[in-house]
């Protein structure tokens, strides 16, 4: 069992909180799931229809996942994709993402998850990922290593480029940074790796901590898509960085993740891929 060393916190209270979120997301999940037909992109009459849908799709899960998570812990802070934090606690808070690839969803691909994340003064150190279709949950508190469902999961072992299997994602705000996603791939390709997209972050990082991909990078992650996941990364033996190498925080949000193994040479990459486009 791989396992990571944080600052001290409270893990009786972090455990409570995770079992909770683990005990609604199937549920849930599987609410999700009747709802799909209703929300396929076939109901939808143009681009600004499609995002009403995805929009509804959150919001379906996001209100009774937050109102069942508040009756028992009222006091802690809640960030979701959809509602604003109303107060703010200075120890536990709650980061979550009731559907991540969303643009999956509607259009009744089975890529699409549920992630409830938990942080600690800042620091995320437990999170679950639930995946509706294949019935799979992603968990892991610090310190304890990572699972899916009750089996424990670590990351590949693969060393070389042209070896691996490794995903990206485009975020929305793609016009604006063209120009950086083509250099990006660009250099990726020119390694020799394979490229996959799923069209879901949280996913990607899940399977990077899982071995069915050696490592992922992408640019403007928001935080409720990366605290759960990011907890299941370290503790399945993985890495996860800012594209400099930084050391990952909550609000960081290019990153890259991998087995460990291939991350110096992920990031030389992305260096290369910056330097080609001019940017330092």
């Amino acid at each position: 069992m791989h396992g990571s060393q944080i600052a001290e916190f409270p893990f009786e209270e972090i455990q409570k909180r995770l079992e909770l979120a683990r005990e609604l997301l199937p549920s849930l999940g599987q609410k999700l799931l009747q709802i799909q037909p209703q929300l396929n992109i076939e109901n939808s009459a143009n681009s600004k229809s499609d995002l009403t849908l995805m929009n509804r799709a959150d919001q379906e899960i996001e209100g009774p996942l937050l109102a069942s998570l508040k009756e028992v812990f009222p006091e802690d802070t809640y960030h979701a994709e959809m509602e604003d934090p109303d107060g703010e606690h200075l120890d536990f808070t709650w980061w979550i993402d009731a559907v991540d690839g969303t643009r999956n969803f509607i259009h009744g691909l089975p890529f699409f998850c549920m992630s409830v994340g938990l942080s600690f003064r800042e620091t995320p150190v437990a999170g679950a990922v639930y995946v509706p279709v294949m019935g799979e949950m992603y968990w892991a508190i610090s310190g304890s290593g990572a699972f899916k469902n009750d089996q424990p999961i670590s990351v590949s072992r693969i060393g070389q480029m042209d070896r691996s299997l490794v995903a990206t994602g485009l975020p929305y705000e793609r016009k604006e940074i063209i120009t950086r996603l083509i250099s990006d791939i660009s250099a990726f390709v020119s390694s020799g790796t394979g490229l996959r997209r799923t069209g879901s972050v949280i996913l990607d990082l899940c399977y990077v901590a899982e071995g069915r991909f050696d490592a992922m990078w992408e640019r403007g992650v928001d935080p409720w898509d990366s605290c759960a996941a990011s907890v299941i990364i370290k503790e399945a033996g993985g890495r996860l960085s800012g594209f400099s190498g930084e050391i990952f925080h909550i609000k960081q949000q290019d990153l890259v993740a991998s087995n460990g193994i291939l991350h110096t040479e992920m990031l030389e990459i992305l260096k290369q891929a910056r330097e080609i486009e001019g940017v330092n």
